[in-house]
């Protein structure tokens, strides 16, 4: 009989008689964001809801039974400006490299209430946040060879004044003794995504520890080497420490009210979290520290665009570009640029007069501007090169 006369056999659908546990819990993480994002009014400068948030962190840490890396305590204060400012920090020492470190970081400010409305900054960043807590809680239990600081700074939107002031705190010879920060900022709205690294021009490494993990999880993920100073990363690469920002990709719901619990993709934050440990494991593990190669690119403590960016263009840029200017992944409706025939998949190349090689650059050159300002713009669609006035909004 030919294999096709066969008779088929039917096999009825059976569940498995046992599943393995998951590593990382998706509920507690939500739980995190709920209580950051919904329960607290605001975690702007100065609010309320801002110190009960780094209480909160704080309580976490305590719980989990992780140290506090502050000489004896996990907060770290200081004065700017007339105002407080408070980073929280805890440490899981290393079994056999106790004196070597990899630094997890989130900032957990957003900004301040704005007309009676508080914004809520469920993806930016109780996102970052909620999975930096739920990785101290894993290692908490699973100690790695170096030591790991879990960070979560204040100020970032104020110009990652937190990131900074902890770097500058601590002995000169401490970022020798960093083998690389990873930044969570924004991990909350994968949805199917590829989860970003920016910044991963910092090491020549970069590349070859996110596909050893991509390997193991079976994760999509993208190795972007546009130079960003955005979050808390770039504090790290100033300093001559290989960064990079974690980062779920610009969704339209950024720095409004929109940001909201409900919108979060816990799924996809478990799988970050996988995808995260692999990464983890090895950087805090028993190999060589990373190359850090060209570090640092800037002065140290300095920022390209420092505070908030109040003008608003509305491109959403593509991360995978690596050549001269940037490509449009899209364009945010109702925006200035949405008014042209800008379309996405066009090269942004000029702002004025100003030359716009990179990312940086554009903000760079829109942290000069205000809202109601115009500006031409020069971009090239297909082999033309198209200009148009438009005038900024605020974000």
């Amino acid at each position: 009989l030919s294999r096709e006369a066969l008779p088929k056999s039917v096999y009825p659908r059976r569940e498995p008689l046992a599943s393995p546990e998951p590593l990382f819990s998706a509920g507690r993480m939500k739980a995190h964001i709920q209580y950051l994002a919904a329960e607290l009014k605001g975690r702007g400068p100065g609010e309320p809801g801002l110190r009960l948030a780094g209480d909160y962190i704080s309580k976490q840490f305590r719980k989990y039974g992780l140290k506090p890396f502050f000489g004896g305590k996990y907060e770290q204060t200081w004065n700017a400006g007339g105002r407080d400012f408070r980073n929280i920090a805890s440490v899981v020492e290393g079994t056999t490299h106790r004196n070597e470190y990899l630094v997890i970081s989130a900032h957990y400010d957003h900004l301040p209430t704005e007309g009676g409305k508080v914004f809520p900054g469920a993806n930016d960043n109780a996102s970052g946040v909620a999975l930096l807590l739920e990785l101290a809680e894993f290692y908490s239990r699973h100690k790695p060879a170096r030591s790991v600081i879990f960070a979560a700074f204040d100020g970032e939107e104020l110009g990652r004044l937190g990131s900074k002031y902890f770097i500058k705190s601590l002995d000169a010879s401490f970022p020798a003794k960093v083998n690389a920060d990873i930044n969570l900022d924004s991990v909350g709205r994968l949805d199917g995504g590829k989860l970003l690294f920016l910044n991963s021009g910092s090491s020549d490494k970069w590349q070859h520890i996110l596909r050893g993990a991509g390997f193991v999880t079976g994760m999509d993920h993208e190795a972007s080497r546009q130079d960003l100073d955005s979050s808390d990363q770039a504090s790290f690469i100033e300093a001559g420490v290989p960064a990079v920002q974690v980062f779920s990709g610009i969704n339209p719901d950024y720095h409004k009210f929109s940001d909201t619990a409900d919108k979060i993709d816990f799924p996809g934050m478990s799988g970050a979290a996988e995808f995260l440990k692999e990464i983890i494991d090895y950087l805090a593990g028993e190999s060589d520290f990373i190359s850090r190669p060209g570090l640092p690119a800037r002065a140290p403590g300095t920022s390209a665009a420092p505070g908030p960016r109040k003008a608003f263009l509305g491109l959403v840029p593509s991360f995978e570009w690596q050549g001269s200017g940037v490509l449009a992944n899209s364009i945010t409706p109702g925006s200035p640029l949405s008014a042209t025939d800008f379309k996405p998949g066009d090269l942004l190349i000029r702002m004025n007069d100003a030359v716009v090689g990179d990312l940086r650059a554009m903000a760079r050159e829109l942290a000069k501007y205000k809202a109601g300002d115009k500006i031409t713009l020069t971009w090239l669609s297909g082999n033309a090169e198209k200009n148009a006035v438009v005038e900024l909004t605020a974000r």
